[in-house]
């Protein structure tokens, strides 16, 4: 069987992109679109639900659509069974009362898993907005070839031409930096390495590289910020989804966390 290429699988994933489209057109940051697609993907696993969303056109329906699953989304990234919705009513709808906020709860571990996959493979050919425009303008051609008001046929861009490989551009995201996260903590409430590295993986499963803490100062003085490493930067996407700082309770104690920016080195003459 010959392997598809890469024009092939976004071809195949066309009705998940116009369904990102749509949660963009509608408001939701790229981020958002992404992880809440994302949910939707999982759950075509189990039950047909992206043919549906995509036929909606009342935006209201599709604003609250995307509140739900970020709904969702946040039950899972605080792993603690709350959410600003205690039903899901629509999404429970369109999955013909199969599913409701309690599903995702019982199946935490799966989902985020299920997340994660989608995002480190499919998700970086599905939401690259440069790959679509590629595929569109050669589709674009090939209708103007067939309508005969052209005589010319497109060459497929070699950029689309390529064999597709699951996770295809992990290696520009794969650099320590990229899968960062930056951890602060309150003055004189620090938060150990331990406790940290068990809080993400008792929510998010084998999700952690390594956790970096500041080395503590003199005078006994607890350090106030370090650094989680994550196995691959779609977790980080899931745990700050567009924030630029994500707030997290630690039985009493606050953690803020924020997608790692490396400082620019600046040469001076």
């Amino acid at each position: 069987m010959t392997p598809p290429t890469v024009k092939d699988v976004l071809a195949f994933h066309k009705i998940d992109r116009a369904v990102y489209e749509k949660f963009v057109a509608h408001g939701s940051e790229p981020s958002t679109a992404r992880n809440a697609v994302s949910l939707f993907m999982w759950l075509e696993e189990r039950i047909d639900i992206i043919y549906q969303i995509v036929q909606i056109i009342n935006p209201t329906l599709i604003v609250t659509l995307i509140a739900e699953a970020e709904s969702v989304l946040q039950c899972l990234r605080q792993g603690d069974g709350q959410s600003s919705y205690t039903e899901i009513p629509m999404i429970t709808s369109l999955a013909k009362n199969r599913l409701d906020i309690r599903y995702f709860n019982y199946n935490k571990d799966e989902t985020v898993r299920g997340l994660a996959h989608i995002l480190d493979r499919i998700g970086r050919l599905l939401f690259d907005d440069h790959m679509y425009e590629l595929l569109r303008a050669y589709e674009s051609e090939e209708a103007a070839v067939r309508a005969g008001l052209s005589a010319v046929r497109p060459v497929v861009p070699p950029a689309l031409a390529m064999l597709y490989a699951p996770g295809m551009g992990v290696s520009i995201t794969s650099t320590e930096d990229a899968r960062s996260m930056v951890i602060t903590f309150s003055k004189g409430f620090p938060i150990g390495r331990e406790e940290i590295w068990e809080h993400f993986t008792r929510r998010w499963g084998d999700c952690i590289e390594k956790v970096m803490m500041e080395r503590a100062p003199p005078g006994g003085i607890p350090p106030m910020y370090g650094r989680v490493v994550f196995k691959t930067d779609a977790y980080i996407n899931l745990l700050l989804d567009g924030e630029r700082v994500v707030m997290y309770n630690f039985n009493g104690r606050c953690l803020w966390a924020r997608k790692y920016v490396p400082t620019p080195i600046v040469s001076v003459n």
